[in-house]
């Protein structure tokens, strides 16, 4: 077909498309329709088809011309270019291609620089040449920055070609340019050197000269330093050659750089010297200044600081005597970064200082940003550590401004240097992550390096020495390549000393000697010293102390001539340790005294101290006595100064005060003991019994509790002797704290009843409350917890009378919070705790404040609030850092990490254990660091670092046996054999459980040992050693029963704990051994502890989590054993049992709170049975498809209504185990390694449909199957009108025979997968499933019940292999999350909110919305939705309204930084479904969070488009309006985004100072599961959109059923859920098919499979992805009922004239039949089917109610559009509302009355109150006509007299042949008829046409009080 004329446009476009339709490989017609669409300006479809043009034609010259004018079109010029280009690349002779180049070119924002070229090429006649034209353009276009298009353009014109190697080496010299800047430099060089070759052919030395200055600063730029100095080399001899001084200079310039970077000092020196002799021949200022910099420069490099400092000067002086400020200010920051080498600081600063004014005088950002960085580097060597931050976030600040990414690298690195050395690691970690993310972005390989061992330094401090090792390695790899010898050498120097922390001592070695090797081959004397000092570290660790000598002493000689004091004061330390050891004490003596001079010198007073006790030591060992005293003496000379008794005393009692108080307890005891021998001296008792006191309070700090009952012993007995009633009171008090300490609580019992009776005497209330408190305490201690709770009690009342005391009530709440913590009472422990913490704020004590937060911080664990329990204990974390605590820092952080871990942010919980162990290094306390070491394995160990775990559980192990803690080395053993067992090990786990078992017996421990042998147990369990793990079980078992074998309580929860696992795990046992029997018994007895524990205990505890991780794998191998022994029913009890406590337990890690969840339904202790099933699946009338995944079985039921079980069938997983799984055939304690097969297979078909890559590596990985039009947020051509809905006229429903290709994508969609997931899931029962009546028909619907990882298979998309069809074309798809879901009354245990009939009602009773949250349930006292609702003016009740559609709400910053993103693409979706619903839909920054809760209870139809938070479950919206902008920005965020000072994400908490004032908290945006069930829904539908972009997080099968369930349990009746992103418009084709589908009738399942079909037909978007992952859950609600628009028409109707209503009504009949006819005919696949309006219209005249009649039954009206397009109504595709059916009956039945009865209809249709009457006394005369006694007397009916008034109802009843007798004045008619004259067909006729026109019969008015009472009366 020839393309068309002029004007004929529009017609030929829809000629083209017909041809189209009939093929779509025609690529002539694609070209053709291409220019018609741009000839009318319609340029986005021109582009379509040029598109499809070349993809048919590739070769095709005119494809690549149609691309261009319709890119050039759009405007799009630089794509136009490329389209032109390449068109001239495949064809060099087509003219209007040329032209099509350059008219687009001048077209360009860059014509200014082409105009004046292309009128000198006419003049030349070369304006016809592609070749030249195209290469101008491309250099153009790659001066103007736009280098992509231009190198596209400049590849083209060398494919045109020349035959000018002049032009040629032209281009390639610009196409090398443009790749080197692009960083393709191994591309670059490729052309660089065939620019080179053609010049040297010419024989053109200036092209040569040129070419080598390319190439060699390309090599320079790789790091191939000799490469260039060869070509730079070159470069200068052809400038001497042609005489060129400037490029020999150039030349001389970058050989120098070279030198320079391979440490080739002088030789770099000459080449610059010689470049500045040159240069000052020409006179050339600005290349003088470069050679004075670089010389100075070169000289700091090689160490010379002074020469460089020289050079500098002289830099300085040319410059001002020049008058250039620029090189001014060169000058100053090189003379700063001189003088900070040197070491002389406040020079350097004052050479930044000239820098920065020189800088502000000329306005440059740039150089400001230097000054600031070279401030910030000046003062953080003074220590000056806050003025350095500031400077360096100056710097950052500056080069954010100018858009300088390698400034910000270098400010960001440097940030983290001062964060790291004022201790802020995790923020220093932060800054270097962020630096090294743009070093890899700059493909600076040397930034990368320096940020890698920045972060290897950050992990050393941390004590993570793995870590640090992998991060030093990326950093040797990098200065190797790039050639860095020095970087090279100090890498080697930090990997050896990482290897020494790790005890690998031979790699340690190595690694140091060749760090000192290269350090002195390069000759660089700083790293020299540094590896020096390392290898004498290294052999001062191994002691082998005579080989670190040498290496110390020249590290020492070395520092002395760097003048680095603090190297040198550390090597002088060592030095001295070195002698020390080998006995030269002499020597030891001569380097501690430097050390001390050193330090002194520095004012390090920590340093004099330090060497100072190495004096004192190293003086007493060569019995130098007197120096030793000397050195000792240096503490006490004040105390020497004071010269009475009683001062000195005082003196020694204050400080020993101060030593005790700060934890120095030996300093403490030492200064005591001076006291006490003072006190004595003079006799003086009140002194000597403090110095008692202050004894026995320091040893029982220091944990020495039998030395401090003996100095409170003879504390007391001085109190008794001198009569010191208070004194003994106090001393009674600290011996019972002594006794306690030791166990003996009998003892303290005693003492503190001493205390009591003494206070009281005295009449003492604090020392009475202080008893009742210890009392109390000791009591707990025995586990009398009535006890102890009554004293507690005691103490607060008597607490509570000292009014002005608050601290003793503080403590008197404290206590009793712990006792109630103590009995499991967890809400009574936090309301004593949260007054201990009010009070403690009141007295502004901190260290009340801290035992508060971490008792409210354990409290809320107990109740399983994890995440409130986080925030108490963070919040004692930054008290004890106000305060300066760091043994009580140190606990918090190991709070924190235990919590993270429960939580399972095992990164966080890593760092906090780190932070604790480092802390608890630096105050020496192994307790802690054994505890710290634990918490490290444990987290390595969930992480998977399995090695690491086995080091920290052994370092644990070697403190806890180091200090005698036994329960230490217990805990320490049981773990290293936990790990070793976790990673296959058996035998070490053996031998560890086997020490385990030894320690408990030691101890007389038989818990321990129960613990020991049932650790024996599972291990030979996992060995399939079944035979001897039953009878170490059976020891362990035995042990925890038996009453006597143990001092501790066999009843608490830790006991419980232990014997739960202990039948587990004999279960197990027993059943991998085949013996079911046996295995069911300990299973089945096993469940009700685990459920207890998960009913009362919580997952506060990581033990418990632990054991409760177990509780699914119970469930499932008993699943397993009842299908072992054939219990089918049984095993599907029980895999109900499982679902049901599986979702329960996955809201409660969502903070659902437990109350919400009992009245829910959803932790009710269900004991399912068989009839119990049974009723479930009654109450639906198809069957039931329902999954368990149980170890590694799937297992399939196949439930029938009237049949139950039908069919029942299991899966092996292992037999379709992928190639490289693991699946675990044998005991695993993992539930989901029994299961990996599925998770593969599920994997495989969405990596198939390229929703997701391997979700093992990625998470977000994006794929050709789903587009992404955030751009905009518009399409690029419409697809669906705003005000349309749709149907059969816009898309075509053919038979659907599979996916063909991905969109975007020529690769066939690989189906595979999808078979194979069919064959495990659906083959296996297919034959017992519902099949289709006809063929292509649908078998009804299907109810699927998914568990775990199925929730995430594609269902609908299922199908065989050789099957044409999909699931979802054989069946309405219905999903539910477990069988008791299926019952009605089951699915919501809370009374519902009436529909919209009640909404007013509901209103005008509740003033306020909170009032629709459950009533009288214990909620939490402070939700965020309480808030939020409680916040509204009650006085205001939310406008009515059906539906809810929120989209796109403004994110704020903090939830931007969680990477969710503005979803502007769903915006468009939003307002169309809302057009569709009738309601304003809630977007941007108006659908708040406020709003929203808001409105929720009172909707019946709920559309989420936002950000959803599948791990967590929470749906982001936007914040109330304080928080959020006026006006939406455009982006969807409320904020832009900024960090506070220490790299934290920015919240209300740790803002930056005047940054944002208050940014909101995420409570209030993130709508949470939590608070979704505190509220009671009256939604039918709730639907969250699957239009997100691609990179949105995956969605979860967990995350998934949460959010599901949520919405169920809390009053919704039905779920739309996505499995995957979809493209924003296949989300809106997909969103608007299924709600228009809703909106006529249909059910949900029916109309989400009309959805998937209209997508799956669309052709543009039929790609999978964009229609399968949808999953409809709940029940299979009708949005909207219309039949009650049924009877509206036909009341409509019956208004008409008697001729026309009857002319109406047989049109309307036969288009009806027509259309079910079809219906039944087409199984299911209808062919579209249309028919013209005005024919209709010409039948039914002016009859009303036609149209809404036809609508309410599915028919489509298409109004005109066009002249010669005709309005025309649309056949509907299916019935499955049933209204067409139920349309046909009522017209039948009205046309069979007779012709009078329609008009009386029609007058009686007025009075609705008359309908039920009518219909009764209809039914009751058809019934009385039945009876033998009706057909002999006739029928008698009686009616209200008032019905009988109505208008048209006597005559209606008179045409059906009934007459009224008597006049009696009753409120009643009695109504007769003769049998003759009586029809019943007639009869059924008129009671049918009562119901069409008054609507359904359970929709009809019910007479009033009155009436019923009177009908009784009567009866």
């Amino acid at each position: 077909m020839d393309p068309p004329e002029e004007g004929d446009f529009l017609q030929a476009i829809e000629r083209y498309t017909e041809a189209i339709t009939l093929n779509r490989n025609n690529f002539l017609l694609f070209s053709n329709r291409s220019t018609a669409y741009a000839r009318v300006g319609k340029f986005e479809e021109a582009l379509e088809d040029a598109k499809r043009c070349h993809e048919l034609k590739p070769d095709w010259p005119k494809a690549y011309y149609r691309l261009g004018v319709a890119l050039q079109g759009l405007e799009r010029y630089e794509d136009a270019m490329i389209a032109f280009a390449e068109g001239l690349a495949s064809d060099p002779k087509q003219a209007p291609m040329l032209h099509g180049l350059i008219e687009t070119m001048l077209k360009s924002p860059h014509r200014v620089n082409f105009q004046p070229k292309l009128e000198k090429f006419e003049g030349l006649k070369l304006d016809k040449n592609p070749f030249i034209i195209a290469s101008v353009i491309g250099q153009e276009l790659q001066s103007a920055g736009k280098l992509e298009p231009a190198v596209k353009i400049l590849e083209a014109a060398r494919a045109i070609g020349t035959d000018s190697l002049k032009l040629e080496a032209s281009l390639l010299q610009a196409l090398g340019r443009v790749h080197w800047i692009l960083g393709n430099t191994e591309r670059a060089l490729e052309y660089m050197e065939k620019d080179l070759r053609i010049n040297e052919t010419l024989g053109d030395d200036v092209g040569c000269c040129r070419a080598r200055d390319n190439i060699g600063i390309a090599y320079f730029s790789l790091g191939r330093y000799q490469e260039a100095v060869l070509h730079h080399s070159e470069q200068f001899s052809l400038a001497q050659m042609i005489n060129d001084t400037s490029e020999a200079i150039n030349a001389l310039t970058r050989l120098g750089n070279a030198f320079a970077k391979q440490g080739s000092y002088p030789q770099a020196l000459r080449a610059y010297k010689d470049s500045l002799k040159l240069a000052k021949e020409i006179n050339d200022h600005s290349l003088v200044a470069r050679a004075f910099a670089n010389l100075g420069c070169t000289h700091l490099s090689s160490n010379d600081v002074d020469k460089a400092i020289m050079w500098h000067h002289q830099h300085l002086t040319f410059a001002k005597e020049i008058k250039s400020k620029a090189e001014e200010a060169e000058a100053y920051a090189h003379l700063g970064h001189a003088c900070n080498a040197k070491g002389n600081y406040e020079q350097s600063m004052m050479f930044y200082q000239q820098l920065l004014s020189v800088a502000v005088l000329l306005n440059d950002m740039t150089l400001k940003a230097r000054a600031y960085g070279g401030m910030g580097q000046a003062n953080r060597a003074m220590g000056n550590l806050w003025h350095a931050q500031s400077c360096r976030e100056q710097q950052l600040k500056l080069c954010k401004d100018t858009k300088d990414e390698e400034g910000q690298s270098t400010a960001l690195s440097h940030l983290g240097h001062v964060h790291k050395a004022a201790g802020k690691l995790s923020q220093a970690m932060q800054y270097y992550s962020e630096s090294l993310a743009l070093a890899q972005k700059l493909k600076d390989r040397a930034g990368e390096g320096r940020a890698y061992a920045n972060l290897g330094s950050c992990h050393i401090a941390l004590g993570n020495f793995r870590e640090a090792v992998n991060y030093y390695k990326q950093e040797l790899v990098i200065s190797h390549e790039t050639s860095n010898k020095a970087s090279e050498a100090t890498t080697l120097g930090h990997l050896g000393m990482s290897y020494l922390a790790l005890d690998n001592l031979e790699l340690a070695l190595d690694h140091l000697r060749r760090s000192l090797q290269l350090a002195q081959q390069i000759e660089d004397r700083s790293v020299e010293c540094q590896a020096l000092a390392n290898l004498g570290s290294y052999h001062t660790n191994t002691k082998e102390y005579s080989d670190a000598l040498p290496h110390l002493e020249r590290a020492l000689k070395l520092t002395q001539e760097r003048r680095e004091p603090q190297m040198e004061s550390k090597v002088c330390h060592n030095l001295g340790l070195c002698h020390e050891a080998l006995g030269h004490y002499q020597q030891a003596i001569q380097y501690y005294q430097h050390d001390f001079m050193v330090a002194k010198e520095a004012q390090d007073k920590e340093g004099m101290t330090r060497a100072c006790e190495k004096l004192m030591r190293a003086h007493s060992e060569v019995g130098d006595k007197e120096q030793a005293e000397i050195y000792k003496r240096k503490v006490h000379t004040i105390a020497e100064e004071i010269q009475n008794t009683s001062g000195k005393c005082t003196f020694w009692n204050q400080i020993a005060e101060d030593s005790l108080t700060s934890g120095d307890y030996d300093k403490a005891i030492e200064y005591y003991e001076n006291l006490l021998k003072e006190a004595k001296k003079e006799q003086h008792q009140s002194f000597e019994g403090l110095a008692h006191c202050g004894l026995g309070n320091a040893y029982l700090s220091r944990g020495d509790y039998e030395h401090a009952l003996s100095y409170h012993r003879r504390d007391l007995a001085i109190r008794k002797a001198g009569g010191d009633l208070t004194g003994e009171c106090t001393a009674y008090g600290n011996m019972g704290a002594a006794y306690n300490s030791l166990g003996q609580h009998q003892q303290a019992v005693e003492c503190y009843d001493h205390q009591l009776s003494l206070a009281r005497q005295l009449d003492n209330p604090i020392l009475m409350t202080k008893a009742y408190g210890c009392l109390g305490i000791v009591h707990r201690n025995m586990k009398t917890f009535q006890k102890a709770l009554q004293y507690h009690q005691l103490q607060l009342s008597s607490a509570l009378q000292l009014k002005e005391n608050l601290l003793e009530q503080a403590g008197a709440y404290a206590n009793l919070g712990d006792s109630f913590e103590a009995v499991g009472d967890y809400l009574q422990a936090v309301k004593n705790h949260d007054q201990h913490l009010l009070l403690g704020q009141k007295a502004q004590n901190e260290m009340v404040q801290l035992r508060a937060l971490s008792s409210l911080g354990r409290a809320h664990r107990g109740l399983g609030n994890l995440r409130k329990a986080l925030t108490f204990f963070e919040q004692q974390l930054r008290v004890a850092k106000t305060v300066g605590d760091e043994y009580i820092a140190a606990e918090c952080y190991a709070d924190i990490g235990a919590i993270q871990m429960l939580i399972g942010d095992y990164h966080t919980a890593l760092e906090a254990f780190s932070s604790q162990l480092q802390l608890s290094r630096s105050l020496d306390d192994p307790f802690s660091e054994a505890v710290a070491s634990s918490g490290l394995g444990e987290v390595h160990a969930r992480l998977g670092n399995h090695r690491e775990a086995i080091d920290y559980h052994k370092f644990d192990l070697r403190i806890s046996s180091a200090n005698q803690f036994v329960d230490g080395e217990a805990r320490a053993l049981g773990n290293i054999a936990e790990t070793y067992e976790s990673i296959g090990e058996y035998k070490m786990a053996i031998e560890f459980r086997e020490k385990q078992l030894s320690v408990a017996d030691t101890l007389q421990d038989s818990f321990t040992k129960a613990l020991a042998f049932s650790g024996l147990g599972k291990i030979h369990i996992k060995m399939s050693d079944y035979g001897r793990a039953i009878s170490l079980l059976k020891q362990a078992l035995s042990l925890m029963v038996d009453q006597g074998g143990s001092g501790r309580q066999q009843h608490t929860q830790t006991a419980m704990e232990a014997e739960a696992k202990i039948r587990f795990y004999l279960g197990q046992a027993f059943y991998y051994q085949s013996h079911y029997e046996a295995a069911l018994v300990y299973l089945q007895k096993a469940l009700p502890l685990f459920e207890y524990m998960r009913q009362n205990v919580g997952h506060y505890d990581h033990a418990t989590k632990n054991t409760l991780e177990l509780y699914p794998i119970l469930f499932q191998t008993l699943v397993n054993t009842l299908v072992k022994q054939n219990k089918v029913e049984e095993a599907l009890e029980m895999a109900e049992m499982e679902r049901n406590r599986a979702v329960s337990d996955a809201l409660m890690q969502r903070d659902v709170n437990r109350q919400v969840l009992k009245e829910s339904g959803l932790m009710k202790q269900y004991t399912p049975n068989s009839s119990w099933i049974q009723d479930s699946i009654e109450t639906l009338a198809c069957p039931v498809l329902y999954f368990s995944v149980a170890l590694n079985h799937v297992f399939i039921w196949l439930l029938h209504p009237k049949s139950g079980i039908v069919q029942f069938q299991k899966v092996d997983m292992t037999d379709f185990s992928l190639p490289g799984s693991d699946t675990a055939s044998v005991y695993s304690e993992s539930s989901s390694s029994y299961i990996q097969p599925l998770i593969e297979s599920v994997a495989s078909v969405r990596e198939a449909l390229g929703v997701e890559q391997r979700f093992r590596l990625s998470a977000k990985s994006v794929s050709s199957g789903i587009s992404d039009d955030f751009d905009s947020g518009e399409d690029n051509e419409s697809v669906v009108g705003s005000n349309s809905t749709v149907s059969a006229h816009s898309y075509r429903s053919n038979r659907i025979e599979g996916m063909s290709h991905s969109k975007g994508s020529n690769k066939p969609v690989n189906m595979q997968p999808v078979h194979d997931l069919y064959d495990i899931l659906i083959r296996p029962l297919e034959y017992a499933l519902p099949q289709p009546k006809c063929p292509g028909g649908k078998g009804g619907q299907l109810v699927i019940v998914p568990d775990k990882e199925l929730y995430l298979v594609p269902f609908p998309l299922l199908k065989g292999e050789g099957a044409s069809e999909c699931l979802y074309q054989r069946y309405h798809l219905q999903f539910s999350p477990s069988l008791q879901l299926l019952i009605p009354q089951a699915s919501s245990k809370r009374s519902k909110v009436g529909r919209r009939s009640t909404t007013s009602t509901i209103l005008s009773q509740s003033p306020s919305p909170a009032l629709q949250l459950k009533a009288g349930s214990q909620r939490r006292s402070s939700s965020p939705a309480d808030s939020l609702l409680s916040s509204h003016d009650t006085n205001k009740p939310p406008e009515k309204s059906d539906s809810l559609v929120v989209a796109n709400p403004a994110i704020p910053v903090s939830a931007a930084q969680c990477n969710w993103q503005s979803l502007r693409g769903v915006e468009k979706e939003a307002r169309l479904i809302a057009d569709l619903l009738e309601v304003k839909p809630d977007i941007g920054s108006g659908a708040t969070k406020e709003h929203v809760l808001r409105k929720l209870p009172f909707v019946d139809c709920i559309h989420f488009a936002t950000n959803i938070s599948w791990n967590r479950g929470d749906i982001i919206l936007a914040p109330k309006g304080d928080s959020a902008s006026d006006s939406d920005d455009g982006d969807g965020l409320l904020l832009s985004r900024r960090k506070s000072g220490d790299g934290a994400v920015v919240g209300r908490r740790g803002v930056a100072d005047g940054a944002i004032n208050a940014l909101p908290e995420p409570s209030e945006y993130l709508l949470t599961v939590s608070e979704i069930m505190d509220l009671r829904l009256q939604a039918k539908l709730v639907v969250l959109s699957g239009g997100h972009r691609s990179e949105s997080p995956r969605v979860t099968a967990k995350g998934l059923m949460c959010v599901a369930q949520a919405f169920l349990a809390s009053g919704a009746e039905c779920v739309v859920v996505p499995l995957w992103p979809a493209s924003f418009q296949a989300s809106r084709l997909m969103m608007n098919a299924f709600y228009s589908s809703l909106l006529y009738g249909s059910k949900a399942s029916r109309a989400l499979c009309y959805a998937m079909q209209v997508v799956h037909s669309s052709g543009k978007y039929g790609h999978p992805s964009n229609w399968a992952g949808y999953l409809l859950l709940g029940k299979d609600v009708v949005l909207r009922d219309r039949s009650l628009d049924l009877a509206h028409s036909f009341q409509a109707m019956l208004q008409a004239p008697l001729d026309y209503l009857i002319a109406t009504l047989r049109t309307l009949q036969a288009m009806i039949v027509s259309s079910l006819k079809r219906i039944a005919q087409s199984g299911g696949l209808v062919e579209p089917k249309y028919t013209a309006r005005h024919s209709v219209e010409s039948k039914v005249g002016s009859v009303h109610g036609w149209e809404e009649l036809l609508a309410s039954t599915g028919f489509h009206f298409i109004s005109q559009m066009k002249k010669d397009v005709p309005a025309t109504i649309v056949f509907p595709e299916h019935d499955d509302s049933g209204l067409q059916r139920r349309a046909q009956k009522y017209i039948e039945a009205l046309l069979g009355l007779p012709p009078q009865c329609l008009k009386c209809l029609g007058a009686l249709s007025k009075h609705s109150s008359v309908a039920r009457s009518l219909l009764t006394n209809l039914r009751s005369a058809k019934v009385a006509l039945e009876s033998p006694e009706g057909l002999e007397r006739g029928v008698q009916l009686q009616m209200e007299r008032e019905v009988w008034g109505a208008n048209g109802c006597s005559e209606f009843f008179r045409q059906l042949h009934f007459e009224p007798s008597g006049r009696d004045p009753t409120p009643w008619v009695v109504l007769t008829a003769p049998a003759s004259k009586l029809d019943r067909k007639t009869l059924h006729f008129a009671a049918t046409a009562v119901i069409a026109v008054f609507g359904p019969e359970e929709k009809l008015e019910f007479p009033n009080q009155k009436a019923l009472i009177e009908t009784s009366e009567l009866l």
